[in-house]
C-alpha cells in the first residue's frame, strides 16, 4: 500500500488527482490544524462502468439510422446534376 501525505492546501489544489489516487488504492494522509486525516477507497467499491444503467435512449427504430436514407440521398443527387448540368 502506498500513502502519500499532504497539507490541506496542496489537497484543495489537487483535490481529483488526489480522490483518483484513493481509488486506485493509495492511503492519502492530509494534515490540517496539527491533525492528520486518511483518506481512502472503500473496499469493495464499484467502478463507474459496473454502476452504468442501461437506457434505451433511442427515440426511432435502430433499422432506420443504420442505411442511408432514400429521401435525402434522392436529394443530394438531384442537387449534383444540377449544379453539373449548370457548367
Amino acid at each position: 500500500m502506498y500513502t502519500k501525505g499532504m497539507n490541506a492546501t496542496e489537497f484543495r489544489k489537487n483535490l481529483f488527482q488526489t480522490l483518483e489516487e484513493a481509488a486506485d488504492g493509495r492511503t492519502v494522509i492530509i494534515e490540517y490544524k496539527g491533525r492528520n486525516f486518511r483518506l481512502e477507497a472503500e473496499r469493495g467499491a464499484q467502478s463507474k462502468l459496473s454502476r452504468a444503467v442501461r437506457r434505451r435512449a433511442l427515440l426511432v427504430d435502430p433499422d432506420s439510422i443504420v442505411g442511408p436514407d432514400p429521401e435525402i440521398g434522392d436529394l443530394l443527387e438531384r442537387r449534383w446534376r444540377e449544379g453539373k448540368s449548370g457548367r
